[in-house]
């Protein structure tokens, strides 16, 4: 019955943690979106009353300038400035969000972004055999911070303190990991092929 809950809470959790980065996604977009209307009210009202597959001209003027920001965004976040504000940002303020470092590793692999830190993929000993990890940091010369994920939802897992001995280094990408754990280990055959 307590493993039982243990499962139900895990899984319920990671939900969370799944969801929770969408639900701010949506209200930001949603705010912006708020504001953007606002300001071309003003701009349309002169405009004739016209609808484009069924979205009135404000509203696709809105949808368009969220675009457009979206996209300067995006050009501008790709200057040396703006990665520096990034880092100084992630380094004094996001990194004390639990999960954060993981969260955006994860999200970045999700929509297909290559990332510089990719995280290590391992195999680490459990009580029902080798699981897949992701390597942390090392805390020493024989000590290892890993995270062990869950499957089917890799958001949730546990940390554990590793010795390197019981480390399995393994040749493949956290994405090719973290479709394997979502998969419920389908397509392992072939990723771990030779690899045992």
């Amino acid at each position: 019955m307590k493993r039982i809950f243990k499962i139900i809470k895990a899984t319920f959790l990671g939900g969370i943690l799944f969801l929770a980065p969408l639900v701010v996604l949506l209200v930001i977009i949603q705010k912006g979106y708020g504001i953007i209307q606002k300001v071309t009210l003003p701009l349309v009202n002169n405009l004739p009353r016209v609808h484009v597959l069924g979205i009135a001209l404000q509203e696709l003027i809105g949808i368009v300038i969220i675009i457009l920001i979206c996209f300067i965004a995006g050009l501008l976040a790709r200057t040396a400035k703006a990665k520096n504000l990034i880092q100084k940002l992630e380094n004094g303020i996001l990194s004390f969000v639990p999960g954060y470092s993981f969260m955006k590793s994860m999200n970045e692999n999700i929509m297909g972004i290559e990332s510089k830190e990719d995280l290590k993929v391992i195999l680490v000993p459990t009580d029902a055999g080798l699981q897949f990890a992701f390597l942390i940091e090392q805390i020493d010369d024989n000590n290892f911070t890993v995270f062990v994920p869950d499957a089917p939802n890799p958001w949730s897992g546990s940390v554990v303190f590793v010795e390197k001995k019981d480390i399995k280094e393994i040749e493949m990408t956290q994405k090719q990991a973290l479709a394997c754990i979502r998969k419920l280990g389908f397509g392992s055959k072939e990723l771990l092929k030779n690899k045992l």
